[in-house]
């Protein structure tokens, strides 16, 4: 079953009492070290829950719900793409046609990349201004969503929806 993402969430968020979000724009940059929580209400399964790298071979990486896979808490965003070190996040194999949906993780090879934007938002917990990453595009295809769904042992692994998709 699919889990929209409704805001990925950098671990260094910013603080307020109350959640009034700034309206200047943010840089597709962030040249500091975060990491990503996921953040939905709505499915406790996956509310609050880390994105952790999962090693898969040939220096690609997984990306998978905590606990499974290792925590990370040095991603990048460059020019709106998550990135730690030489590899980055893309969108491409492993498509499923039963819920049309295809595999984001983390290579260094030239696969579609997955843009975000990073914007304020509110915590649902806390109320606090935080910085969320907003899902752009697939390359240049623009729309969709990214998601978490249930795989083997437990695990919650990331996947992009296509604009239309339910």
């Amino acid at each position: 079953m699919l889990s929209s993402v409704v805001a990925a969430v950098l671990s260094a968020a910013a603080t307020a009492s109350a959640c009034v979000p700034p309206t200047e724009p943010l840089s597709s940059n962030i040249p500091e070290g975060f990491g990503i929580q996921i953040q939905n209400v709505s499915i406790p399964v996956i509310h609050n829950r880390y994105i952790n790298l999962w090693s898969a071979g040939g220096g690609d990486q997984h990306l998978y719900l905590s606990p499974a896979g290792d925590s990370t808490f040095n991603l990048t965003l460059v020019n709106g793409v998550i990135s730690r070190g030489i590899i980055h996040a893309v969108i491409n194999g492993e498509y499923t046609a039963d819920d049309n949906t295809t595999k984001m993780f983390m290579t260094q090879r030239g696969d579609p990349k997955a843009f975000f934007q990073p914007v304020y938002g509110c915590n649902p917990d806390t109320d606090a201004v935080q910085i969320e990453l907003d899902f752009v595009s697939r390359a240049s295809l623009p729309g969709g969503f990214i998601c978490f769904r249930s795989a083997s042992g437990e695990r919650h692994e990331a996947r992009y929806s296509p604009p239309g998709n339910t």
